[in-house]
């Protein structure tokens, strides 16, 4: 009879513990984590960006909130005349970093990112505001260069899922 009574009373101290479980999500991954959860009740919401091509991509979700953010770009483009002579070309740094020569004029007069003519791409950067500087150089032998003119530092500002012209005059 004792044995019975003890079985009951396992039995039924299981039965109120289990009752008695906070039920919720229990990742802490999960857009809904409870710290109260002891019990994962299967509402863990997994929501955020999707798009493995978007900046603000999350691995863990499963439901896209539309949270996603896009890189932009800039078409650095000059209608300078000058650069047109012979051995000329401007030399261009975004924030310090060197990313390439225009060596040719745009002739177009309304550029716009499908325009047929020389240009240097800055894309795929996050939005944000970047510096731009730039010198005019000539080239006077395989390597001997003449600075011309050397520009200001100046801001232009990188919009995310756009493209952009910025024309050197």
């Amino acid at each position: 009879m004792k044995n019975i009574i003890l079985i009951l009373s396992v039995l039924c101290t299981g039965l109120l513990t289990t009752s008695c479980a906070v039920e919720g999500c229990t990742d802490p991954k999960a857009k809904n984590f409870s710290y109260e959860a002891s019990k994962d009740d299967g509402s863990c919401d997994y929501s955020g960006c999707t798009d493995p091509n978007s900046l603000s991509y999350d691995k863990d979700a499963k439901v896209d909130d539309g949270s996603c953010t896009y890189p932009g770009g800039i078409h650095f483009i000059t209608t300078q005349s000058a650069i047109k002579a012979n051995n000329e070309f401007l030399a261009l740094k975004v924030g310090g970093e060197f990313i390439g020569n225009l060596q040719q004029t745009c002739t177009a007069q309304f550029p716009t990112c499908e325009t047929l003519c020389a240009h240097l791409k800055f894309t795929e950067k996050e939005s944000g505001s970047y510096s731009l500087q730039y010198w005019h150089i000539k080239q006077l032998s395989s390597t001997k260069f003449d600075t011309i003119s050397e520009s200001i530092p100046t801001g232009f500002t990188v919009t995310g899922n756009a493209c952009n012209i910025y024309i050197i005059e």
